[in-house]
């Protein structure tokens, strides 16, 4: 029994002799260095496998099985993986630019230093992944939950995460310039020193998040929930905080005189 592996388009991409699955020959193509890009492994159980440096860009992965699997610096830009499974799976410095991952579940996945910028993760689920120094620049988010995922120094550039849950996550030392977190759950966050200059978060929850020393310069914070929340030594200069709930939010410190700021609200900033 043979198994061949199908580009989209049913051009044979590798044959694998005296083998009975697809799992089989996927390993066998990896460990060949054989370019498997625009492949055909739509429901693939690839689980614990060791995929490193895998080149399967443009590849059809939806609905496949990746959980726990070794995927370190594999090349899966433009690939398909809506609704994936890749719970526990290794994506360390791994190339997922314009990826789709709409609906997959990767919790506590390791993506550090990975690329995704433009990738599409809407409403995927990577609660306690590792993304420090990710690359997201102007990727969509929009419904993701990333409870207490880690976020370090990673880049959300012009990023559309709206109504993202990101309650209890580390966002410490990132870039959020520009990016649209209307309506996101950031209760407890940690966003200690990160810059959000002209970041979006109309209605967002950052009850009791910590805000400490963050660029908030020209951000819109609309009717967003700061009750409890650290902005201690914030830069708020030009910062909209029209119908934000401040109460009980520390602003000691915070420099620069906002846009605007409800009426009731305390003016500790210089």
């Amino acid at each position: 029994m043979s198994v061949e592996i199908r580009s989209r388009e049913g051009r044979v991409l590798y044959h694998l002799a005296n083998a009975s699955t697809v799992r089989d020959g996927v390993q066998s193509a990896v460990a060949a260095q054989v370019d498997l890009s625009g492949a055909e492994l739509e429901g693939a159980d690839l689980s614990r496998l060791n995929l490193e440096g895998a080149m399967l860009a443009g590849a059809n992965l939806v609905r496949a099985n990746l959980c726990n699997t070794n995927m370190q610096e594999v090349d899966l830009r433009e690939a398909d993986l809506t609704e994936a499974m890749v719970d526990g799976a290794n994506l360390e410095d791994a190339d997922l630019s314009q990826a789709v991952l709409v609906g997959a579940s990767s919790v506590g996945s390791n993506f550090e230093n990975a690329r995704l910028d433009g990738a599409r993760l809407s409403r995927a689920v990577l609660d306690g992944a590792n993304l420090e120094e990710v690359d997201l620049r102007g990727a969509e988010l929009d419904g993701a939950r990333l409870l207490r995922a880690n976020l370090e120094r990673v880049n959300l550039d012009r990023a559309k995460a709206a109504g993202a849950s990101l309650a209890r996550a580390n966002i410490e030392r990132a870039n959020l310039r520009d990016a649209d977190l209307s309506g996101a759950d950031l209760t407890g966050a940690n966003l200690e020193r990160s810059d959000l200059r002209g970041a979006k978060l109309v209605g967002a929850i950052l009850r009791g998040a910590n805000v400490e020393r963050c660029d908030l310069r020209h951000a819109d914070l609309s009717n967003a929930d700061l009750r409890e929340a650290n902005l201690e030594r914030c830069s708020i200069e030009g910062a909209i905080l029209t119908g934000a709930n401040l109460e009980s939010t520390n602003l000691e410190g915070a420099r620069g005189r906002p846009a605007s700021i409800s009426s009731t609200s305390p003016r500790p900033y210089r």
